[in-house]
């Protein structure tokens, strides 16, 4: 184990809607988590901590801008119950861009060769924050049989950067030049074909869903985005009749940090439904 304490200057970040600027924020981190160990898989360096023992696994899937310490409030909880895995996506912390992928269906694809490298074998239950969602979403999609249930945490939905694109035309805008001119270019390809992904992408299987709203509105929803969100919030929970939608009052964006004990509460109920 070892201690992270250290202190993360996030800059003019978009998280994706609730989308979030943070300008000049400081945040200070001080937790135990098992450390990162690294494994080359298709020729690239894949970042990822694995703790616990038990099946299904519980497998995360991080938004964009954070890695996997943002799990560090709730992954060390979750693995005296069962195996856990967490990894970083190519150019997220030490994980290599060789191989970056194109669009929402090969980072899921990605996920599923990780998973299979490291022998961690199905069934899973899928928790994805904010982007992360549309990964997991799409991973339940491809891989049916293997999905036993998802967490989304404040998740995206399929259909929002075509609603920035048509309603929204600033914060889209800056978003394409957020993930443009960042490390990881490759985002800025999932922005613009993610929409065109999900429509040609098979059913959503008939699997336990819990979806976590966060009740607070970040700085740049005013009350048309806040009202599509929750639209785009309740369709999530649509995608399955067996689901739970639970607005946290209390909680921003970050609903694993903020109300770490929902978070953990809620992938528990799911992890006991399989």
């Amino acid at each position: 184990m070892r201690t992270l304490c250290k202190t993360i200057n996030m800059k003019a970040k978009l998280k994706s809607i609730g989308i979030v600027l943070v300008f000049g924020v400081t945040m200070v981190n001080c937790t135990s988590m098992k450390s990162p160990m690294q494994k080359s898989i298709d020729h690239q360096g894949v970042e990822y901590i694995t703790e616990g023992i038990g099946s299904p696994t519980i497998v995360f899937e991080t938004g964009m801008g954070p890695t996997i310490d943002t799990w560090d409030k709730i992954l060390d909880s979750l693995s005296k119950h069962t195996q856990v895995y967490a990894y970083n996506r190519p150019g997220y912390g030490k994980s290599g861009l060789k191989n970056a992928p194109r669009n929402v269906i090969e980072v899921a694809e990605q996920l599923h060769t990780n998973l299979s490298a490291n022998n961690i074998k199905p069934p899973y239950v899928l928790v994805g924050h904010s982007a992360g969602g549309l990964y997991v979403n799409m991973f339940a999609r491809l891989y049916p049989e293997e999905t036993v249930g998802i967490v989304f945490v404040d998740a995206s939905h399929p259909e929002q950067f075509e609603y920035f694109k048509t309603d929204q035309k600033f914060l889209y805008n800056m978003l394409l030049t957020s993930t443009q001119k960042g490390k990881r270019t490759y985002e800025y390809d999932i922005v613009k074909t993610t929409s065109e992904s999900f429509r040609n992408a098979p059913k959503f299987p008939e699997v336990p869903i819990t979806v976590l709203t966060a009740g607070k509105s970040s700085p740049l929803e005013n009350k048309n985005i806040r009202k599509k969100w929750l639209e785009f919030q309740v369709e999530l929970s649509n995608l399955s009749s067996k689901s739970k939608h639970l607005v946290v009052e209390e909680s921003g964006h970050y609903i694993h940090r903020n109300e770490p004990n929902i978070a953990i509460e809620e992938i528990l109920r799911i992890l006991k439904t399989k």
